[in-house]
C-alpha cells in the first residue's frame, strides 16, 4: 500500500525558481507524455516524472507531478530508492518528443560530437513528420578545433536547419590567464563557456522554449543518475534528453545508417573542445600537440600567466607543464607568425 503523505503544493506564481519549476513541471503534466508517467510510489496516484535542479546536489531530487485542475500543482517527492526505481521506467518515445515540440520553439544543442549529431538527425526526422520547425545551437568555447566549426555547419545544411552559434563574451585563453585554469575544483569553463552564451541567446527569444540535448545514461554513472526531462534553471525552460536511455550501439548504428558525416575529431580519436581544463592526461596534450600546435602553444601561455602555480597535466600528484611535455617530445615552440591564431 502506498505510504500516506501529504503532497507538497507549489504556487505557480512568483518569480522564483520553485515557482518557475513548478508552472513548467504543470506544463510537461498536461502533455500526458507516456514515456515520463508512472504511478506514484508515495501516494499511489498517476502522475508525471521530473527532476528539480538543486545547486549542490549529487542527485537532482525526484517529483510525481500531479495536476489538481488549479493553478497550482501537488508534487510528491521521491526517496532516493523509490527515485532509482522509477528512474529505470523512465524514457522519451518520438510520440513523447512530438508533444515537446508543442512547448515553444524548439532548440537542439549541437556540439559536433556524435551524440548530438544523432540527437539532431533524430529529432529533426520527428520534427518533418510533424510539421513542427527546429532549430540548433552551437556553443563555440573559442578552445575548440577550427575544423569542428565547419562540420556543424555542413551538417545543419546538409539537414536544412537554422544555426545560432554563441560565443563567450571574452576570448578563453585570456580569461584563463586572468581566472587560472578550471579543474574540478574549479570548473567555471562550462558556465562561462557554454551556458552563459547560450543562456544570453534564449533571452533574446519570444515566447515559450524547450531545449533538446544529447546526455545519456550510458555516459557515465553521474548521468545514468538523471531524469530524461527537467527544468533548466539557467535556460529557464523544460531540457528533454530525447535519446537519454539508447546504448552506445544504438548511436552507432543509427548514425551508420543515417548516412550523415562524422566530425573530423572522430577520426583523430580525440576530444575537439575540452581543451581548457585540467581534464585531460598527458598523451591527449602530445596529440593535441601534433594535430594543432597552435592551440597548443596558446595553452602554454596560458600555463605560463599562471607562474607555475596551476598546469594542465599532473601526474603522480606533481604538476607538469605543457613545455616539460614539448620539449621532451622533442619538439620546438614555433614563432607565433608560424601558425594561424
Amino acid at each position: 500500500m502506498p505510504v500516506a503523505c501529504r503532497r507538497q503544493r507549489i504556487s505557480a506564481q512568483g518569480r522564483s525558481y520553485l515557482a518557475r519549476w513548478s508552472g513548467a513541471a504543470l506544463s510537461v503534466v498536461k502533455l500526458r507524455m507516456r514515456g515520463l508517467s508512472a504511478d506514484c510510489p508515495v501516494c499511489g496516484e498517476g502522475g508525471t516524472v521530473l527532476s528539480q535542479w538543486v545547486r549542490g546536489a549529487g542527485e537532482k531530487p525526484m517529483y510525481v507531478c500531479h495536476q489538481n485542475g488549479s493553478k497550482e500543482g501537488e508534487f510528491c517527492r521521491l526517496s532516493r530508492h523509490q527515485a532509482d526505481e522509477i528512474r529505470q521506467q523512465l524514457t522519451i518515445s518520438s510520440a513523447d518528443v512530438r508533444k515537446i515540440l508543442r512547448l515553444g520553439s524548439s532548440y537542439v544543442l549541437f556540439s559536433g560530437g556524435k551524440d548530438s549529431l544523432c540527437l539532431l538527425h533524430y529529432v529533426k526526422a520527428i520534427a518533418d513528420e510533424c510539421g513542427a520547425s527546429i532549430e540548433a545551437i552551437h556553443a563555440n568555447t573559442t578552445a575548440g578545433f577550427p575544423e569542428v566549426e565547419a562540420y556543424v555547419q555542413k551538417v545543419c545544411r546538409l539537414l536544412k536547419v537554422r544555426l545560432h552559434t554563441v560565443r563567450p563574451h571574452r576570448d578563453f585563453f585570456e580569461t584563463a590567464k586572468r581566472w587560472g585554469i578550471p579543474g574540478p575544483r574549479s570548473r567555471w569553463c562550462c558556465e562561462t563557456l557554454k551556458v552563459a552564451p547560450i543562456r544570453r541567446f534564449l533571452q533574446g527569444v519570444n515566447g515559450p522554449t524547450v531545449i533538446l540535448d544529447g546526455i545519456r545514461a550510458a555516459e557515465s554513472y553521474a548521468r545514468s543518475k538523471y531524469t530524461p526531462g527537467w527544468y533548466h534553471p539557467a535556460f529557464k525552460c523544460i531540457s528533454a534528453s530525447a535519446i537519454f536511455h539508447w546504448s552506445d550501439a544504438k548511436v552507432e548504428s543509427y548514425l551508420k545508417a543515417s548516412g550523415l558525416p562524422r566530425s573530423p575529431a572522430a577520426k583523430l580519436g580525440m576530444s575537439a573542445e575540452c581543451w581548457c581544463g585540467a581534464y585531460q592526461g598527458r598523451a591527449d596534450f602530445e596529440a593535441l600537440l601534433s594535430v594543432h600546435p597552435e592551440i597548443y602553444r596558446k595553452l602554454e601561455e596560458v600555463e605560463r600567466a599562471q607562474k607555475g602555480k596551476y598546469t594542465f597535466v599532473r601526474e603522480k600528484g606533481k604538476r607538469t607543464t605543457l613545455r616539460a611535455i614539448r620539449v621532451a617530445a622533442g619538439k620546438p615552440r614555433r614563432r607565433t607568425g608560424d601558425h594561424k591564431a
